[in-house]
């Protein structure tokens, strides 16, 4: 996947997030009602590539 700004990112999130959210709304017009779970699942996983990554956590705080 192309690199892409962690603002970008969390819109597109965002995005994806309204519309797996909304079952009545303009999805159910894109996807059979037979498919709409398989439809969120694959929405869902998206989501997971689309976060942004947590900014790492020291494992040791080290003071010299």
């Amino acid at each position: 996947m192309p690199a892409f700004p962690d603002d970008l990112r969390a819109l597109a999130d965002e995005a994806l997030a309204r519309i797996i959210s909304d079952e009545a709304g303009p999805a159910s017009n894109w996807v059979d009602p037979e498919g709409w779970k398989q439809w969120r699942a694959d929405l869902n996983r998206l989501r997971t590539v689309l976060t942004p990554p947590s900014p790492p956590i020291p494992l040791f705080d080290v003071e010299r």
